[in-house]
């Protein structure tokens, strides 16, 4: 059985995940997710990803100890997860994370690979692997001390205190709070309106954002398809109707603009 379901409404691709009791994630899982990713960036008729849980109360609980404890390799291990997450990271299309439930160690790396963050107000997050002899294994701190800073992510890290989805977003982890019956309503109507955006334009966001050449980025959209759409609209005040980007834009190619090792955590 799959851990991923996976299914398109509109323009937006839905991944959630279905692995009870707690959405552990094994080396089948992470090879399912790489698949499905993989599918996500071949589709021209997808323009948002949103990645969430299909069990109630928990969104991720990160690497399945059931599953790794049998793997003495900590490169395996390593690998294994951080290959997948940077592939998140780095898919030229938006990512959003819907966070309906608890996030336990590398559980949270799936939600930092993505662009957004939007958690139910019942979600909580908790990094407990130095009570248990290890660290996180997948990218997680540098993604977090990224995100939200030294002093907050040795926070999360040093005590395994658990954090609250507003303490979340109070210090930027999360980029809103949504009650937890409205969640994905709301998070599937904020990928309509970024869906509605030059899918080019975007692409150039996401590679400047991850590091890529910023130049190189505005060079490759200024000018473009897009831009005269986009610009003509704000003129005549009418709905842009952007293209696919199904060839994306030279001078801004995720291949080469980011830095792949700083994203990968190498």
């Amino acid at each position: 059985m799959s851990s991923w379901i996976q299914r398109r409404e509109g323009t937006t691709s839905l991944l959630t995940l279905m692995r009870p009791p707690i959405n552990a994630l094994d080396w089948e899982a992470l090879n399912e997710l790489t698949g499905a990713v993989e599918k996500v960036e071949a589709d021209r008729e997808t323009r948002v990803l949103v990645i969430t849980s299909g069990i109630e109360g928990i969104f991720c609980s990160g690497g399945d100890l059931n599953f790794w404890r049998q793997v003495r390799d900590g490169k395996e291990v390593s690998r294994a997860g951080r290959e997948v997450f940077a592939r998140i990271e780095r898919l030229p299309k938006p990512t959003i994370a819907a966070i309906n439930g608890h996030v336990i160690g590398d559980g949270l790396n799936l939600a930092l690979a993505c662009d957004l963050r939007i958690a139910s107000e019942a979600a909580t997050i908790r990094l407990p692997e130095a009570a248990y002899g290890f660290i996180p294994g997948w990218g997680l701190i540098q993604r977090l001390v990224t995100l939200i800073g030294w002093s907050n992510a040795s926070g999360l890290l040093l005590t395994g205190q658990q954090m609250e989805a507003t303490q979340a977003w109070m210090v930027g982890l999360v980029n809103e709070v949504i009650s937890s019956h409205r969640l994905m309503d709301e998070v599937l109507a904020r990928a309509r309106e970024i869906a509605a955006f030059s899918p080019t334009a975007l692409r150039a966001v996401k590679c400047a954002l991850l590091g890529g050449n910023e130049r190189a980025c505005f060079e490759a959209v200024w000018g473009n398809a897009d831009w005269e759409e986009g610009i003509d609209t704000l003129f005549t005040k009418r709905t842009p109707v952007f293209g696919s980007d199904e060839k994306g834009s030279e001078g801004c190619d995720f291949n080469r603009c980011i830095q792949t090792d700083r994203i990968a955590g190498r």
